[in-house]
């Protein structure tokens, strides 16, 4: 079986030709009755087709394109607040001076005591105090001392962010299942955007690191229901496309956090600027329905009636709904549908081998990629030739997904996309430095990792039901954020202090 007929196997809308019934307009249906019969306009509307709903108003429909606008928004937004760290985080050369008469310079972290030949921390002293080499830019480093003993905590910025991401992954993808994917789209998204603007203004490290926390639960609806929306509010023609887009889309919020990092020295200018533009996103309570499918697939008949009259009239387009009525196939696995929770995944012995597999895939993305992300203003001599190159190395991975996703099945470009990154993670390790040669492996792993960042959310949003997709993709995310809460980490593994503290 091939991997498009597995996936058809599973995916709870069909593809035959229906036979054509008289349903009434759209525009003319009175309100649904709480029990609705066969000849009810509840009933016509709820015996629809989602895909043939969305595929009848075109592959670039405007309402669609527009609903598919709204959810990359959150995508920009979570490549910035994630990436800000590594610029605004990132470790610099420091030494210790000393005013004190009293005490002197023992090395870069400590000054000795004249008196009793005893070594204390340097800052803790009245007179001692941390010099930055003649760097001129505010960071987390320079303001709050995040060097020697606490080197660590600067890294703390993302790992608690990616575990309030961990946390509330697996709650939303539940509710975004049983209460829709809207408001389990906003409402992260909204307090993600205060929680950013909270942490500009944070009057200790402390401070930052809870709403970067609070930032991070949000961003758990941002990181799962958007791409399920992406998903659910285009056609499946269109779909190949959405590898490219949302490269393009991560890319520049990720280019836009280095050119913000040029005009504004101070961390927290830089952190504000990122985070206001934000605020913008409070108008899409008016603007993003529910999702046609989650309506369809709940009996949400109003919710199906407002999405078809807005995008009747958005798009300029009338559909005739005899046109996009379910077979019997598509209409049995629907109502079963309606009854399914988290536990049927374990039940069902192909979903819960997917399951695993597709954790294990995501846990080896999610680290490699953040390893290489973070990580990158180490490639080079000038951090922000090494943080602009990580970057754009994302947009050939894109087109490069789309020709392989064209000719080549999701797992396929999977599998093949995992070996070349673990060759250039090798050669990585064998060749380390800051030369161009050097540096080339770890931008070919980004590279090839990029593209399996394309393709396997692709099969796994494909491959599972309506019903569960939300939690299904919800667990899957949930166990790769164990990764991510430990890449920010990765690069103490060279130092031998790091583990005798």
């Amino acid at each position: 079986m091939s991997e498009n007929e597995e996936a058809d196997e599973i995916k709870p809308t069909g593809r035959q030709k229906h036979d054509s019934v008289s349903l009434p307009s759209p525009s003319t249906h009175p309100p649904p009755s709480a029990a609705s019969s066969p000849l009810t306009p509840a009933y016509s509307y709820m015996h629809l087709d989602p895909e043939k709903i969305i595929k009848n108003y075109g592959k670039y429909g405007t309402y669609q394109m527009i609903i598919y606008a709204m959810s990359n928004i959150g995508s920009m937004i979570y490549s910035m607040e994630t990436m800000i760290m590594s610029l605004i985080a990132a470790q610099i050369n420091f030494t210790c001076i000393s005013d004190n008469p009293n005490y002197v310079v023992h090395d870069q972290c400590n000054v000795r005591n004249l008196q009793n030949n005893r070594l204390e921390k340097c800052g803790e002293v009245a007179g001692t105090k941390f010099d930055y080499l003649g760097f001129n830019r505010s960071t987390l480093i320079t303001e709050f001392d995040l060097v020697c003993d606490k080197s660590y905590w600067s890294q703390h910025g993302t790992s608690i962010f990616m575990i309030g991401g961990l946390i509330m992954t697996p709650v939303v993808s539940q509710l975004a299942d049983r209460y829709g994917r809207r408001f389990c789209f906003l409402i992260p998204l909204w307090l993600t955007v205060l929680s950013n603007i909270a942490c500009s203004m944070s009057p200790n490290y402390y401070v930052f690191l809870l709403f970067r926390f609070i930032a991070g639960l949000g961003t758990a609806g941002i990181g799962t229901v958007s791409y399920v929306i992406q998903i659910e509010s285009v056609t499946a023609s269109f779909r190949s496309m959405t590898p490219l887009i949302g490269t393009f889309v991560w890319v520049s919020g990720y280019m836009a956090v280095g050119v913000l990092y040029i005009i504004f020295d101070d961390w927290r200018k830089l952190y504000l600027a990122m985070a206001l533009p934000g605020l913008a996103t409070f108008s899409f309570y008016w603007l993003m329905p529910e999702s046609i499918h989650w309506s369809i697939t709940n009996n949400r008949t109003k919710n199906v009636q407002k999405y078809i009259k807005s995008s009747s009239r958005i798009n300029r387009r009338e559909i005739r709904l005899t046109e996009c009525r379910m077979n019997d196939r598509t209409e049995s696995t629907t109502e079963r549908a309606s009854s399914r929770s988290v536990l049927d995944i374990f039940k069902n012995k192909a979903l819960l081998l997917q399951l695993i597999l597709h954790c294990f895939i995501m846990m080896t993305m999610n680290g490699t990629y953040w390893a290489l992300s973070l990580f990158s203003v180490d490639l080079h001599e000038d951090e922000l030739v090494g943080y602009f190159l990580s970057g754009l190395v994302e947009l050939p991975a894109g087109f490069i997904s789309i020709a392989l996703l064209s000719y080549f099945g999701r797992r396929t470009v999977t599998f093949f996309s995992f070996i070349c990154t673990s060759f250039c993670m090798f050669m990585a390790v064998m060749l380390p430095g800051k030369n161009y040669i050097s540096m080339s492996f770890p931008l070919l792993a980004k590279l090839f990792n990029s593209i399996s960042w394309a393709s396997e959310p692709l099969l796994i949003g494909e491959m599972s039901p309506t019903s569960v997709r939300n939690v299904f993709y919800g667990l899957i995310a949930f166990v790769g954020e164990i990764a991510s809460v430990f890449a920010p980490y990765l690069n103490h593994l060279v130092c031998e202090e790091f583990f005798l503290r």
